[in-house]
């Protein structure tokens, strides 16, 4: 089967994975299956990506992990075939959200095991106090965030946004 994806759309895939904090491979392979009209098999991504097969095979499982992809079977064929999940703004979605929570927890544990380890002066201790209080806003909103989006739910958040920026002042330069 010969599958016909424009090359700069999988790169524009790819490359928006490796902005997620992805293996750009990951990307590339959810690119070309995402544009295609049928189930894709594992030895024609492969070909068409150029990468080796374990390559392929790994990032696949990824994929699957994150219910990106499903695994397809097709009448007469030994062959794994897959295809991707059409809801691209919900993987991109939970992939942002997992990152973010990854980020903050990671961030929050360098901070404690910065404290505990340094011995802070008032205007550090203060400092510190600002940055746990920025972290702690974050966090309230990584917590908020919900599992799933959908276009009308990004539209309300969007408004909500936008009556919040027109209630505070306008910071002067």
């Amino acid at each position: 089967m010969k599958t016909t994806i424009n090359p700069d759309f999988i790169r524009i895939i790819g490359e928006l994975g490796a902005n997620l904090g992805l293996n750009r491979s990951v990307g590339q392979i959810y690119g070309l299956l995402y544009m295609s009209d049928k189930p894709v098999s594992l030895d024609t991504i492969v070909t068409t990506l150029k990468m080796s097969k374990g390559s392929v095979s790994l990032n696949i499982r990824e994929l699957e992990r994150w219910e990106a992809v499903k695994k397809i079977w097709v009448s007469g064929s030994r062959k794994d075939f897959y295809e991707a999940r059409p809801d691209f703004m919900n993987i991109i979605y939970k992939r942002i959200k997992i990152r973010l929570e990854k980020i903050l927890s990671t961030f929050n544990s360098a901070l404690e095991d910065f404290e505990k380890k340094n011995s802070l002066n008032d205007t550090q201790k203060q400092r510190l106090t600002q940055i746990r209080e920025m972290q702690d806003v974050f966090q309230k909103i990584a917590k908020t965030m919900p599992s799933e989006i959908s276009i009308k739910k990004i539209e309300k958040i969007a408004s909500t946004l936008s009556v919040l920026k027109s209630m505070l002042p306008v910071k002067e330069s």
